[in-house]
Formats: C-alpha cells, structure tokens, sequence
C-alpha cells in the first residue's frame, strides 16, 4: 500500500527538485576547461564529436541517422584535409601544411594550393584562400561563442566557389558557413563532453 504521508519539508524538497530538474538535465557548454575533452555539435540529423588530436589536427566524426559514421580530419580546425565513411573518401594531396599559417586576426590572409582526391580519383590544383574579416556572436542552442568570420575562397581552374565560415577560437573549430546569399548553416547546439 502507498502511503502519502511525508515528513515535514520533504514536499518541499521533492517541488524543489522538480523544478529544478530541467536545468540539471540541461548540458553544459563547452568552455576553456573543458574544451581538450572533447566536445558534441548537433545538427538537424546528425550529432557531430570533435576531438583536437595534439598541435593542429582536430579529429570530427559524425554519425547520421542511416547509421553511416563519417570521419573528417581538420588542420587548426579551418581546413578538412580528409574524409572517409561508407560513401567515400577525399584528401588533400601536395598541401604544404606545416608552412600554413592563419593569423587569428581581422586583417589576416593566407592561402594553400593543394591536389583535391576523391575516391581515389585526383582533381585540378586547387587554391583555397581565407582572409579573417571581423568577429562575431554566434548562438547554437543554449550556447553563445564569439566567432572570427574568415572568407574562404576556393579557385579551380575557371571554377570559383566562396563563403564564410564562422570559425570559433574557443572551440578551435569552424561552427557554421555563410553563404554568398546570406544563408547560414550552423549546428544547432553544442555540449561539453
């Protein structure tokens, strides 16, 4: 049998908990402590966790919803120097990574040309150049992270394709692209791990 008797206080404690269970349950964001653990990204249909790997590489691996996990590696967070997953692979081949060099400041530019792979199949010499052109606040979820906004360009051959992306310095990690016609994309939130 239940019984409803309680001690004096415990209703209280037990509407205090209630209340105060939507906010334990929230996840925390990353921040500079906690950063080096790792952290998730959410999407629309994927959950993203990234993991920095020493100095330069940054280590992404998402899983979307058909089960296919896709693993990209990134140097300093800014360039995607390989993917690979059940769909395929590309790389970059011929980049000279260790002479690269982006300065984290308004102003800044750098460049790097390099062989684009796809699936085993090498593609036309393509320069990527990227100039950081100003700082903003950028919210995903519950969370707010200034970003540095970096223009990339990508050129090859007559092909030239261009967007922002929205690089963060906490996160050492690009959290979403802007596009030409102002779309942007972003992840819809972030949590510590």
């Amino acid at each position: 049998m239940i019984s409803f008797v309680t001690k004096p206080g415990a209703a209280a404690l037990a509407l205090c908990m209630l209340i105060a269970a939507p906010t334990a349950a929230q996840a925390a964001c990353p921040t500079q402590a906690t950063v080096a653990k790792g952290f998730l990204l959410r999407g629309s249909t994927a959950e993203t966790e990234v993991r920095h790997l020493g100095d330069h590489f940054v280590q992404a691996r998402t899983r979307y919803p058909d089960g296919v996990v896709q693993t990209d590696l990134y140097f300093d967070g800014l360039l995607a120097v390989s993917r690979f997953s059940q769909r395929g692979a590309n790389m970059m081949l011929g980049a000279d990574l260790e002479a690269w060099e982006l300065e984290l400041k308004k102003g800044a530019s750098a460049s790097l040309t390099y062989i684009p792979v796809a699936d085993s199949k090498p593609f036309p010499k393509t320069t990527l150049e990227l100039e950081v052109k100003g700082s903003e606040t950028l919210e995903l979820g519950d969370c707010s992270f200034e970003v540095l906004v970096i223009s990339q360009t990508r050129r090859s051959g007559q092909r030239v394709r261009a967007y922002d992306q929205l690089y963060s310095p906490l996160l050492r990690f690009v959290i979403a692209r802007r596009y030409p016609d102002g779309e942007t994309r972003a992840y819809l939130g972030a949590e510590a791990m």
